[in-house]
């Protein structure tokens, strides 16, 4: 079981590398998929060799499982600035213990600690508070979500019940109790259930089995050759050494090309879905004008062929210059998006705020839209195009979030400007609010999913950043904070 354990982890680690930069839940869970394969692989390879030392490694790398899935826990919840003490402390924590374990390779004299009843205690004596604080917060959020979000905490609770039920057997064996080892079953079944959660599946889109059948053909592969080199060249040998690493050359350079395929595959096609999503919106953007336009010029060219003269028609001339001008903007302002450069200028904060608040209170008869500029703001270096856009952007969507009330406000912090948009909308669930800045991600039926992200784009364009706090039911604020040079 733990040989099969450790095929799993490496195949839902490959998966979840190769969904890096798509799911914001694949980053922690490949953190905590390395522990775990590591863990298991020092078990199986504990037992085919004998060698105690492989012990101690054994529990250092189970104590690094703990803090990994914690933080996995904190980024679907959305609340990594909020939980970061529980993180941090819980990660001081363990890493002493694997600091323990490791040392006693070395260190003869800490040979008492690792995987027995002291290290078992004080594994315990940090789960179960630690996931305790996870389970109510879990129940909390589960309270106040959606259904869909619901199930989605649901999946996670029964995930973290099976692989920290099982671990927790195992340790309270270890210290004495009559309980059962099944450890290596609740952790596989662990697993599965997270990839299900965390990889949103997406990557089936395309690739089906076949990429997940690839991983788990060479994890097994690493699993088996590794058991085979033990069997027909003995344990004590310096020899396994060399042919173990080179099993693990020879299955990275077997995975290179199918995570190198994959990429590529992935990257052209966000690039034709950037291309697509941004043609949809040129085109939106350019029809209104051009509609004015050709019924200006076909009015002239009406009133010309029933004799009349168009000296007297200077308005739809005016017209068709103003809109020719407009289209002239629009493509100007594209080009600049797709690029995102900063051409910084002094700009009032607050006559911008003010500017945004106007147009939107013409937009929106019910909601209030108020500006909370600091007078110390002033007028700092920006792009007032690209902030223009982004406070646009804002300021439009918490108006159609259900909102009563939209805050534009504006605050200097130190050496940094602090602008954001605050809404007393419907808010975000965690689900929405990890994916807010996504490109092409949107709730909305004829959104682009554009509009955040370019937020974001601005914001690192100054060198700053962005942030957004939300909730079911209670609002949302997004920030941007960005250096005043």
């Amino acid at each position: 079981m733990s040989a099969i354990s450790a095929a799993v982890f490496l195949a839902v680690g490959v998966l979840a590398a190769l969904r890096a930069k798509t799911a914001p839940l694949a980053p922690p869970l490949s953190r905590m998929t390395a522990s775990l394969f590591a863990y298991e692989t020092f078990e199986v390879l504990k037992h085919l060799t004998g060698r105690v030392e492989l012990s101690y490694l054994e529990s250092g790398a189970a104590a690094l499982v703990a803090p990994t899935c914690v933080a996995l826990v904190v980024q679907f919840l959305g609340q990594w600035r909020r939980l970061r003490p529980l993180i941090v402390v819980g990660a001081i924590y363990f890493s002493l213990i694997a600091a323990v374990c490791f040392a006693a390779v070395v260190v003869p004299a800490l040979a008492w600690f690792p995987n027995d009843e002291p290290w078992a205690l004080a594994m315990l004596a940090g789960i179960v508070p630690e996931f305790t604080i996870v389970g109510v917060l879990l129940f909390r959020h589960a309270r106040r979500s959606s259904a869909e979000e619901r199930a989605r905490t649901q999946l996670l609770v029964l995930a973290l019940t099976l692989g920290v039920g099982g671990v927790s057997s195992d340790l309270a064996s270890i210290a004495g109790a009559a309980t059962p080892r099944i450890a290596s079953f609740g952790l596989i079944a662990a697993g599965v259930l997270l990839a299900l959660l965390a990889l949103r599946f997406s990557f089936l889109e395309n690739v089906t089995g076949l990429v997940f059948a690839n991983a788990l053909g060479i994890a097994c592969f690493v699993v088996l050759a590794t058991s085979l080199a033990v069997s027909w060249i003995g344990p004590s040998s310096q020899l396994l050494l060399v042919v173990i690493l080179a099993i693990l050359v020879a299955a990275f350079a077997t995975l290179r090309p199918i995570v190198g395929a994959l990429s590529e595959s992935r990257a052209r096609s966000r690039y034709l879905v950037t291309l697509g999503r941004f043609s949809a919106q040129m085109a939106h953007d350019l029809k209104n004008p051009l509609a004015a336009i050709r019924g200006a010029a076909q009015f002239l060219v009406e009133e010309k062929a029933r004799g009349g003269s168009i000296d007297e028609q200077a308005a739809f001339v005016e017209l068709i210059l103003e809109q020719s001008d407009r289209l002239a903007r629009i493509v100007s302002d594209y080009q600049r998006i797709g690029r995102a450069e900063v051409a910084r200028t002094p700009t009032s904060i607050a006559e911008l705020a003010e500017e945004i608040a106007k147009a939107q209170r013409a937009a929106t008869t019910n909601v209030a839209i108020v500006v909370a500029v600091a007078p110390d703001v002033g007028s700092p270096n920006v792009d007032r195009d690209l902030f223009a856009g982004a406070l646009e952007n804002l300021a439009k969507n918490a108006a159609e979030a259900k909102s009563t009330r939209v805050e534009i406000g504006a605050a200097r912090v130190g050496r940094r400007l602090r602008v954001w948009v605050k809404d007393d909308g419907a808010g975000m669930d965690a689900r929405v609010r990890e994916r807010a800045f996504d490109e092409f991600y949107t709730t909305k039926a004829t959104g682009t999913g554009l509009g955040l992200a370019f937020v974001g784009r601005v914001a690192e364009a100054h060198g700053g950043i962005t942030r957004i706090e939300s909730d079911l039911g209670r609002g949302t604020k997004v920030e941007m904070e960005i250096p005043i040079p």
